[in-house]
C-alpha cells in the first residue's frame, strides 16, 4: 500500500485552486500523467484521470477513473446512444461508488457478484453485463469481498458502492495530507506549466 503513496509523493506535482476545487497534476515519468480534483471543504476526490503515451510517442485523450467525462463537443456523424447504460464512479469518504445509468429494470433483475477482482453486473433477463474495477484496490493489492458490496435502485439508476477498508481509509487522509502541503501555483505564474 505505501508503494503507491511513495509514487504520488515523489512525482512531479502541480497544483491549483480554482474556487472550492483543489486540483494537482502529476507527472510519473514515462509520459504519464495523472490529474485529481479534489473538494476542498470535505477532502472528497471528484475526478482522477490518466494521460499516456502510445509507444509511438502519441499522446492519448484523458481517461477518466473517477468522476465523468465532460460531455463531447465534437459533431461526429455517428454518436453513441442515449439510451446506452454508461457507468461511472463517483467515491465518497467511505465508498467506492458507481451509478450506472439508464437501467430502467427492477433491482430484482440485477445480480450483483465478486469475480476475479472485479465487481460484476449481470440482469436476469440477459440484457447487460458490466465488470466494475477498483483500480485502488489493485494499486494496494488487495482483494475485493463481496461482503463489502451494496448496491440501490432509484429513477433508472443502479447505484453500486464497495466499502473502503479502514487501512484504505487512513492512507488516503495521509496522502491528501501531503497533497495540501504543495503549493498551488496563482494566476500568471507559469513556473511548472509546460507549453502545449
Amino acid at each position: 500500500m505505501d508503494a503507491w503513496k511513495e509514487k504520488l509523493i515523489a512525482a512531479r506535482k502541480t497544483a491549483m485552486v480554482q474556487g472550492s476545487i483543489r486540483k494537482v497534476h502529476y507527472e510519473f515519468g514515462n509520459d504519464i500523467e495523472m490529474a485529481e480534483d479534489y473538494d476542498m471543504k470535505t477532502g472528497e476526490l471528484l475526478i482522477r484521470k490518466w494521460k499516456k503515451s502510445s509507444k509511438i510517442g502519441k499522446k492519448s485523450d484523458w481517461e477518466y477513473e473517477v468522476g465523468a467525462p465532460p460531455m463531447s463537443q465534437k459533431s461526429d456523424l455517428l454518436w453513441e446512444s442515449s439510451s446506452t447504460p454508461k457507468a461511472f464512479r463517483q467515491d465518497n469518504k467511505s465508498h467506492y461508488s458507481w451509478r450506472v445509468q439508464p437501467l430502467p429494470w427492477p433491482m430484482s433483475n440485477y445480480k450483483i457478484s465478486v469475480e476475479e477482482n472485479n465487481i460484476i453486473i449481470r440482469t436476469e433477463n440477459k440484457k447487460y453485463y458490466k465488470k466494475l474495477r477498483v483500480e485502488d484496490m489493485d494499486r494496494y493489492k488487495l482483494p475485493l469481498l463481496a461482503r463489502h458490496v451494496n448496491c440501490a435502485h432509484a429513477n433508472c439508476t443502479l447505484m453500486i458502492s464497495y466499502e473502503k477498508p479502514p487501512n484504505v481509509l487512513q492512507l488516503e487522509q495521509e496522502i491528501y495530507s501531503e497533497l495540501c502541503k504543495v503549493k498551488p501555483i496563482q494566476d500568471g505564474d507559469m513556473e511548472g506549466c509546460k507549453q502545449q
